[in-house]
This record gives C-alpha cells, sequence and structure tokens, in this order.
C-alpha cells in the first residue's frame, strides 16, 4: 500500500490573489526554471503550519520546516543582503537537519514565532505585499513590507477508504494507514502480506520514504 498524499491548497493568507503568493511547491520550481522574478527580490516571508496542527488536520506535516529553512537559505545564497523571515508556531528541523536551522540563524534568517491563536495577517494593496504579525518576544504588532510570501502547506492523505476495506487494513481518524506495530511491524499490516510505506502512513522526508519502501519489500521477500 503505497498510495502517497498531496499537498494542500490553501485558502487563507490571500493565496490566489497575488502571484507573489506562493506554496512552497511552487517556489520549487521557480527555483528550479530560475525565475527571473527571483533575482528582483529584496524581502521574503516564510509562513508555516498552513492547514497543519489545526482542529481540521492536528497532526504536523513533519518536512514543512526543513523545507522552508532550505528555501531561506537558497534565498539567502542568491542575495545576502535579502531580507528573510521565517514565521512559525514551532521548528521541528528533527535529527541532523537541525544543522540547517542554526545554518540560517547564523546567515541571518529571522524567525519569528506565532500562536495559532494569533496568525499573521497579510494584505495586498495597491501593489504593496505586507504581512502583520506579533513579535513573541517583545509582545508588540509587527509589519513586514514583503516581495514573496512562501506558504508552507499541509500534507493531505489520499485517503482511500475502499482500498483499505478491500486489503482489510486499518486507517486512522486523520486518514493515513496504520501499521501492525510502531517498533516491532512499521512496515506491515496485521493482515499478513500486505506492506505499508510511504506517506500513506505517514508524512515523511524523502529518504524515510525510501527506507520504508525497502524495509517493506525486505518483509515482502521473507513469504
Amino acid at each position: 500500500i503505497a498510495t502517497g498524499a498531496t499537498p494542500l491548497m490553501p485558502s487563507e493568507y490571500a493565496y490566489g490573489k497575488d502571484v507573489r503568493i506562493l506554496t512552497s511547491l511552487e517556489l520549487d520550481r521557480k527555483f528550479m526554471s530560475d525565475d527571473p522574478m527571483l533575482k528582483a527580490l529584496k524581502s521574503a516571508v516564510f509562513i508555516q503550519c498552513v492547514g497543519s496542527r489545526e482542529p481540521d488536520r492536528p497532526y504536523c506535516s513533519r518536512v514543512c520546516c526543513t523545507h522552508s529553512v532550505e528555501n531561506a537559505l537558497e534565498l539567502k545564497h542568491r542575495n545576502p543582503e535579502m531580507n528573510v523571515y521565517v514565521l512559525y508556531r514551532d521548528i521541528r528541523t528533527y535529527g541532523e537537519r537541525e544543522y540547517l536551522y542554526k545554518e540560517a540563524r547564523e546567515k541571518g534568517v529571522i524567525f519569528i514565532r506565532f500562536s495559532v491563536d494569533d496568525k499573521p495577517r497579510v494584505s495586498v494593496d495597491n501593489g504593496r505585499l505586507t504581512v502583520r504579525v506579533k513579535d513573541h518576544i517583545l509582545g508588540i504588532p509587527l509589519e513586514l513590507e514583503t516581495d514573496l510570501i512562501t506558504l508552507a502547506t499541509a500534507i493531505i492523505p489520499n485517503r482511500d477508504e475502499k482500498l483499505a476495506n478491500f486489503f482489510k487494513v486499518p486507517l486512522n481518524a486523520d486518514g493515513f494507514f496504520v501499521e501492525r506495530h510502531a517498533k516491532l511491524g512499521p512496515s506491515e499490516f496485521a493482515t499478513d502480506g500486505v506492506f505499508l510505506c510511504g506517506m500513506a502512513h505517514y508524512p515523511k522526508p524523502m529518504d524515510e520514504a525510501i527506507v520504508q519502501g525497502k524495509a517493506a519489500a525486505s518483509r515482502a521477500v521473507t513469504l
């Protein structure tokens, strides 16, 4: 079972109202095509947890923090003088990805924390793109004028109940498939001969998806 997942198309932060408001994947495509608009940027804002860790989707999508930090570093690499802000609830660059977070701090990326009850507010007015957020240390509101806003959107499971019923394997409340045991059977189900890997199981970065895919293949060849 490797049904994958899809990115959320955001409905907040004025997404779709201005071409300078992008998702993380849309920014990736601009990097890959070396879009000319990247050369004109003087300021960029990343907003984390868009659609994640909220009542509708209480889970963390796991890859978003690292993704945004990597993209922030890429912008800093292209223009070290650029002002880059990451607005976050909790930075989850776990494991050795913490070095990326440390590097971003050293390169001058500014991290501003916000709470789910007081989210940043994006406005587009006469071509002026601004983000208002409260500084969590000083407790005062900030207004950031920016040339680019990137939204780190949630990962949505491809909830396939027909497949789950056919193979008699469980889905959790969020729509991800549930393994037999987190430690003793991380890539198999309680149903014999059915195996699990990738984002069908839970949001995860590519290296973890590959390891779990290899684990599922290894278990399958023991039959």
